[in-house]
């Protein structure tokens, strides 16, 4: 992970992310065959804190690991004493062995390098721990605003692509041999936002901040006026899926 990737995009990032589906800590849970409450939790690359709180709302003790200072001191403004920030990365975790009933990635598994943060992840959880790594992806293939948009990022940014979320994560996990069973999970649902607010997500994603400051202007300037022409009353109804591999010691 880069310390700077999402410092400079901090407060975007904060204000607009989606939140992840309710249904997915119950994933979690049935993983670990026990309730988030009280469960020893890091969450690694947790940016500002959007699984980090949902994590802890649901009464988990939560570790939140980010190589941004900027983005940790916004989590540490917005959470409670069952959050500790601290500065690190996934490929070499500041925490003792067996220590972890959970290690999460959400978002920032593929910020990481598997030979490295696989056998990191293990290293830290306790006997049939639990290891998941999980991402938001919206699915709106076919319709002409986000063809539009989509086309546009994959011409100007050589790295991305759309079929990045077809990724199968479960591969590396599973040939690591650290994990007695990996599993992975798909779970479809919708997002009602403002045009505003969904532009302002855009704006915090690697492949778009990283543009030069005309090009990420155009770029954002078409997709609120196409979003705008598809949703004239300013909110959008998305379908969004969240992808999750599961696995445990």
């Amino acid at each position: 992970m880069s310390r700077t990737t999402f410092d400079h995009v901090a407060t975007a990032y904060d204000a607009a992310r989606p939140d992840y589906p309710a249904s997915l800590y119950d994933v979690l849970e049935s993983a670990l065959g026990q309730p988030l409450l009280r469960a020893e939790v890091v969450d690694v690359g947790a940016g500002t804190g959007i699984a980090t709180r949902a994590l802890a709302g649901r009464g988990a003790l939560v570790v939140a690991v980010d190589p941004g200072p900027v983005v940790l001191s916004l989590l540490r403004a917005r959470s409670t004493s069952r959050v500790r920030a601290v500065l690190g990365d996934g490929n070499s975790l500041p925490l003792r062995d067996d220590c972890m009933d959970l290690v999460t990635y959400a978002q920032s598994w593929h910020w990481t390098d598997p030979p490295r943060s696989v056998p990191e992840a293990a290293r830290v959880l306790h006997k049939r721990g639990v290891l998941a790594v999980w991402w938001n992806f919206l699915v709106a293939d076919g319709v002409p605003w986000f063809e539009d948009y989509t086309s546009r990022n994959e011409a100007s940014t050589p790295t991305y692509h759309r079929r990045h979320r077809d990724i199968d994560w479960g591969v590396p996990l599973t040939e690591s041999g650290l994990f007695g069973w990996v599993r992975p999970v798909e779970i479809p649902w919708r997002r009602t936002v403002t045009v505003g607010d969904f532009v302002t997500d855009q704006s915090s994603h690697s492949h778009v901040a990283a543009q030069p400051a005309d090009d990420r202007e155009e770029l954002l300037g078409r997709l609120r006026s196409d979003l705008l022409d598809a949703f004239p009353g300013g909110v959008a109804d998305l379908p969004y899926v969240t992808r999750v591999w599961v696995c445990r010691r």
